[in-house]
C-alpha cells in the first residue's frame, strides 16, 4: 500500500476534492482503520451525482493487490465497503484497459453483462483527466471565382507559396478536467494574415464545457452564452476510446478517429 507521503505527491496534479477522497478511502479500506469520515461520504456522493441515467459504469479506486489479470477495485460510492476484484485479463488482449493503472487512481469500469466478475472496459481518469493537443489541417476557401472548378484545378491555379498554405497544420487544445468540466480552443498564437484568411479555412474548434463517462464511451458537451451569460448545452459528441496512456489518447468520433497528445512527458523531464 502506499505511504500518505507517496499519494500527497501525486496529489498535486489532482483537486482537493480528490485528495480528501483517497487519504478517507484508500486508509479505510486498504489498511483497515474502521473510521467513519461525513465529509468524504458527501463528496464521494457529490462525484457520483455526476453520473448520468443509464450509465453502467462502476467508478472507485485502485487499490494494492492489482495486476494484468485481477483488479482490485474500491467502489467510490461505498466508504464501508470491502474492494472488491475484477477480472481484467480478457479486457487486456481486447485493448480495453485504457490507461496505465496505479494504486489510488480513480478509475471507471464497465463489468461484463453476463457476469459481474468480469470488466469489460477500464479506463484510467487520472491519465484521462489531462491537457490534450491535436492538430487540424486546413481546407481552401472557396470564393465566388471559383464556381465550377474541381478543388484541385483550384489549388493548382495557386501560386507555390498559397498551396504550401494547405500543408500548415494549426494546433488545437483540449482540457479534460477531473470535475466533468472541460475547455476546448484554438492556438491563439498562430495569427493568420487578411491574404491567409482569404484563401484557407480552418475547422472551428468545439466549445466543450463538460464530459461525462457513459457505458465506457466519452460524451463530449458542446457549451453556448447565452445574452445573461449562462452556459447552455447545446449538442453533445460521443467518442469512442481507442488508445489511452501517459501522452498519447485517440478517440473514435463519428466522422473518425482523432489522434490528441499531450506535453506532460515533455515537462516531466
Amino acid at each position: 500500500m502506499r505511504t500518505f507521503d507517496t499519494l500527497k505527491r501525486k496529489s498535486d496534479m489532482k483537486q482537493t476534492t480528490l485528495l480528501l477522497i483517497f487519504v478517507a478511502l484508500l486508509n479505510y479500506a486498504c489498511s483497515g482503520k474502521q473510521e467513519q469520515n461525513t465529509e468524504a461520504d458527501k463528496l464521494t456522493a457529490d462525484m457520483i451525482s455526476l453520473t448520468l441515467e443509464g450509465d453502467s459504469t462502476f467508478y472507485g479506486l485502485v487499490c494494492d493487490g492489482f495486476n494484468d489479470t485481477i483488479l482490485v477495485f474500491l467502489p467510490i460510492n461505498n466508504v464501508g465497503a470491502d474492494p472488491d476484484t475484477f477480472n481484467i485479463l480478457n479486457a487486456s488482449r481486447q485493448r480495453q484497459v485504457f490507461g496505465r493503472l496505479k494504486i489510488g487512481d480513480n478509475v471507471a469500469v464497465v463489468r461484463n453483462a453476463n457476469d459481474s466478475t468480469i470488466a469489460e472496459i477500464v479506463i484510467d481518469l487520472e491519465d484521462l483527466n489531462n491537457t490534450w493537443y491535436y492538430q487540424v489541417m486546413p481546407t481552401l476557401h472557396h470564393r465566388a471565382d471559383m464556381e465550377g472548378r474541381t478543388e484541385k484545378q483550384m489549388i493548382a491555379s495557386l501560386p507555390d507559396s498559397i498551396q504550401e498554405l494547405l500543408n500548415v497544420p494549426n494546433e488545437y487544445t483540449m482540457q479534460i478536467k477531473g470535475d466533468h468540466t472541460a475547455r476546448c480552443f484554438e492556438d491563439q498564437q498562430y495569427q493568420r494574415s487578411e491574404e491567409e484568411a482569404s484563401i484557407i479555412d480552418y475547422p472551428k474548434a468545439k466549445h466543450y464545457g463538460q464530459w461525462n463517462l457513459f457505458n465506457g464511451k466519452l460524451l463530449l458537451t458542446e457549451m453556448q452564452m447565452d445574452s445573461l451569460g449562462n452556459r447552455h448545452p447545446v449538442s453533445t459528441d460521443t467518442a469512442e476510446f481507442l488508445l489511452l496512456n501517459r501522452d498519447t489518447l485517440v478517440l473514435r468520433f463519428n466522422d473518425g478517429p482523432r489522434s490528441y497528445y499531450s506535453r506532460k512527458k515533455l515537462e516531466e523531464n
